[in-house]
């Protein structure tokens, strides 16, 4: 969708005004807030900022924090929280609702921002103000979901596939100990998205949708277009369901941590991010630790049984989220600030800084084409191999991913905190979840994942699990609630 962003209107300029009049954090300090892992990089480079602009007008102070609880803390008390922060983008369109966040409007700050980035990091950095799509935030570091593995048990072969870590695993299990292949940091639907969001090697096709086309503009309750229930869809869960039934196949981490099971080679594996390379690398030591792209699982026979559009042998990759973390101004920071504060975010999320950022803290750059900056240093010896395939894999990844679609608040809360996550385990671990009246009967029968999948796709798009309405055969349509009134004769 095309966006408009270079004249505003005399109504907007006027709602825009009033948002920056009266604000409450006034002072001549601006504060940054980032990620704890970056707060010493982001210092000295705001330390080398303000040497070469005197006349910046304001102190400037960075902070680490822990960037997945940043947007709660704004959230809850905006006027204690900083100036700049940072946030993963799918918490863009919450914090612009909630008037915790201001446009970003400097033409030089905005052309930056359009000229550098992806079109999936910029398709989720708008939210409306009065009719208006504005940028509400600037993209700088990317980040998706690999494997990290034992490269003292595991070949860079075996390591491609899921069927080839179990074969790993096999080997040096024995007697009491069973070895499993891979574990996760969290049962969440970003740190579990490998099967949600699995694509055919083939083609690199899904026939999941999750809130394409939906409004930002919650209110409307426009959510667009959300999709569960396709075959690849049911074969990737049953693969998923005889892999954690497996003694060497997947394993939910143990009630000691991710950290502790591949530490003691209760597995051979971890899916994350970058963030948590230093403590996979603590556990294996960091020569032992290998990186690769999310591997790929193979359907059985008996995982496409009864399916039309997945055929044995077909061959899936675990899929992830590619998101980008951006630079955002508090809407409660005083108006005075507003111009310097653009100033200095077009400076810390320039792909100079984030070039810097990346050599020396590790954090993957955002801006299209970051690949060869990346390729470069690695051909020149500048960076460690672990380096150049922490952030080459992770770019690689995105090809195989999406950005997550939660372009307001209320789409987040639904996918992640309504129950959808829980009961995509139930199903995996072919479990029953209780999801009010009736009890979803059982998750092993193709009939009762694919009501499984149904009830997923409900809360995703209704923010409650059904109570009364369920169809008589699957795949089907999930109805709005009129619609689900009518058909109950309500």
């Amino acid at each position: 969708m095309k966006k408009t962003k270079t004249l505003l209107p005399l109504t907007l300029l006027g709602i825009l005004s009033g948002a920056l009049v009266g604000c409450g954090k006034d002072s001549n300090k601006i504060v940054v807030w980032v990620g704890e892992e970056s707060a010493a990089f982001y210092t000295n480079v705001v330390a080398d900022y303000l040497e070469t602009n005197p006349d910046f007008g304001f102190e400037v102070e960075v902070k680490g924090m822990d960037t997945g609880t940043i947007a709660g803390v704004i959230t809850n008390d905006p006027e204690a929280a900083a100036d700049i922060y940072t946030v993963a983008h799918d918490n863009v369109g919450k914090l612009a609702a909630t008037q915790c966040a201001k446009p970003l409007t400097e033409a030089t700050l905005t052309a930056q921002i359009l000229a550098d980035n992806p079109d999936a990091f910029k398709s989720v950095i708008y939210n409306k103000l009065g009719n208006q799509d504005m940028i509400y935030a600037s993209p700088y570091i990317s980040q998706a979901l690999v494997l990290f593995y034992n490269k003292a048990y595991v070949s860079a072969e075996q390591a491609k596939s899921f069927e080839g870590l179990s074969e790993a695993a096999a080997a040096i299990s024995s007697g009491t100990k069973k070895v499993h292949s891979v574990t996760f940091t969290g049962d969440d639907g970003y740190n579990f998205s490998i099967t949600t969001l699995a694509r055919k090697v083939s083609d690199k096709s899904t026939s999941v949708k999750i809130y394409e086309g939906a409004n930002s503009d919650a209110s409307t309750k426009d959510f667009g277009t959300s999709y569960f229930q396709g075959d690849d869809t049911v074969a990737v869960t049953r693969w998923a369901q005889d892999s954690f039934a497996s003694e060497n196949g997947l394993k939910w981490a143990s009630s000691d941590g991710w950290e502790a099971d591949l530490r003691n080679e209760g597995v051979l594996g971890v899916i994350s991010g970058s963030w948590n390379y230093n403590a996979a690398a603590a556990c294996v030591g960091e020569t032992n630790l290998g990186i690769a792209l999310i591997p790929t699982m193979t359907i059985t026979a008996s995982q496409a049984e009864g399916l039309t559009d997945v055929a044995e042998g077909d061959v899936f990759r675990g899929g992830t989220f590619a998101d980008c973390k951006c630079f955002m101004i508090n809407g409660y920071s005083a108006a005075k600030k507003y111009s310097a504060e653009q100033a200095l975010i077009k400076y810390l999320s320039s792909k100079d800084i984030q070039n810097l950022s990346y050599k020396e803290a590790l954090n993957i750059p955002a801006y299209e084409g970051a690949n060869d900056y990346i390729n470069s240093l690695y051909v020149a010896g500048e960076i460690e191999e672990n380096q150049y395939l922490l952030a080459a894999k992770q770019v690689e990844m995105a090809e195989w991913g999406i950005p997550q679609p939660f372009i307001n608040g209320t789409l987040n809360t639904y996918f992640y905190s309504k129950n959808a996550p829980a009961v995509l385990r139930a199903i995996v671990d072919r479990a029953q979840y209780p999801v009010q009246n009736p009890i979803l009967e059982e998750t092993t029968s193709l009939a009762g994942i694919r009501k499984g999948l149904w009830t997923i796709q409900y809360i995703w798009m209704r923010g409650y699990s059904p109570e009364r309405y369920w169809p008589e055969t699957y795949p089907a349509a999930v109805p709005t609630a009129a619609e689900e009134k009518a058909i109950l004769g309500l």
